[in-house]
């Protein structure tokens, strides 16, 4: 009896695997092959990629190779999937499990396809011309970038050459864009990076280019010379801060994060400010260590007074300051140089504080707007 069982298992086994290419037309043959194809060239892109993101234990490059290899991962379902419902010759429906192809936008994503590979080839050119540093990390940060771009357009592609849809999936990916969708208005949220770990999710080093993909704003040139920018966002939000303003180098990236505080209502005592103040102190205690502090009124200001804390502020007579500085003994975290973070008058009645991360990388900020100054002169 147990051989019996057996070998009828092993009947209906054969049966099973064998229905599916038999019952299947040339034309749908034919179709499954070119999936087949495409399914294949998507496994070694996610080899590529989970190659990528384990080089990288953290940082920039690690999150957009992650980023690309779940889209990788995403193309990789869409097309088992449909394999699935072709081989399986199971009813499908259409407003779940496909789309109408769109050979159009297929032959045009195409093209775009090519020019990104171009890209991805021209950024490892460059790339391997350094051996190490901070050169060589924002030259992989860029080839990142584009095997990510690569990736998306390769999932825009394979939806409108072959018709299927995100729909068709158990869990559709925050980043997943589908062909059908309406144009965004906004073209940097469409594609929008993870936040980078460092302070308020920036890293030193990123490009303007980077930071302006993670956070899906424009940044505002606010001073040329000191190559500073603007903006309302960060990647990583805190209720604390309403603007922040960064210093990016052309060359060597982000070197100064500068974080600005949102209005606070005190009385002249300075209690409601400082109460602020102390809060963020504390959390960054937690992650770099004991501050240096510094809290002192001039000599012979008239602001002397108690209730004139605010009011000596306002004036430029008190100074109410924390800072953490780095050293080669004892490096602070993030690549950071070193942080300060100063209390600010509007009046007797209302302050702010600013916070200011410096990464390793700015000496070589300061000495380009040095030559940038003298070269005008």
């Amino acid at each position: 009896m147990r051989k019996q069982g057996f070998f009828l298992l092993l009947l209906v086994v054969s049966a099973l695997q064998g229905c599916g290419d038999k019952d299947l037309s040339p034309e749908q043959k034919a179709y499954v092959d070119k999936l087949n194809t495409e399914l294949a060239a998507t496994k070694l892109e996610i080899d590529s990629a989970q190659q990528s993101a384990s080089a990288f234990s953290g940082g920039i490059i690690n999150l957009l190779a992650t980023t690309r290899l779940e889209i990788l991962k995403t193309n990789q379902e869409l097309l088992e999937q449909r394999i699935l419902s072709v081989e399986s010759g199971s009813p499908v429906k259409v407003e779940t499990l496909i789309s109408a192809p769109d050979d159009t936008m297929a032959n045009a994503l195409l093209a775009e396809i090519e020019t990104s590979k171009s890209q991805v080839a021209s950024a490892r050119a460059e790339a391997s011309q350094y051996s190490g540093g901070l050169m060589q990390v924002l030259k992989l940060s860029v080839v990142a970038t584009n095997e990510q771009t690569l990736a998306m357009l390769k999932q825009r592609y394979l939806i409108a050459k072959y018709g299927l849809n995100p729909a068709s999936l158990s869990v559709a990916p925050a980043n997943l864009i589908t062909v059908n969708a309406p144009a965004t208005t906004d073209p940097l949220n469409s594609d929008r990076l993870p936040p980078a770990d460092g302070p308020l999710g920036l890293a030193g080093g990123l490009s303007k280019n980077l930071i302006e993909r993670m956070t899906g704003e424009t940044l505002q040139l606010s001073n040329e010379a000191q190559s500073l920018y603007t903006m309302t966002r960060a990647p990583k939000a805190n209720e604390s801060f309403e603007r922040y303003a960064l210093v990016i180098s052309p060359t060597v990236g982000l070197c100064q994060i500068r974080a600005i505080g949102k209005t606070i209502s005190t009385n002249g005592y300075g209690h409601q400010l400082k109460s602020s103040f102390e809060e963020i102190e504390n959390a960054l205690t937690n992650i770099y260590g004991k501050p240096t502090k510094l809290d002192i009124l001039m000599p012979g200001s008239i602001w002397k007074e108690p209730n004139d804390w605010m009011m000596g502020l306002r004036q430029n007579d008190r100074t109410f300051m924390v800072d953490w500085s780095g050293s080669k003994a004892s490096p602070l975290k993030n690549d950071l140089e070193s942080i300060v973070m100063e209390a600010r008058a509007l009046g007797s009645d209302k302050g702010y504080f600013m916070l200011q991360y410096s990464f390793s990388n700015e000496p070589q900020c300061v000495a380009e707007q040095k030559s940038k100054a003298e070269g005008s002169l």
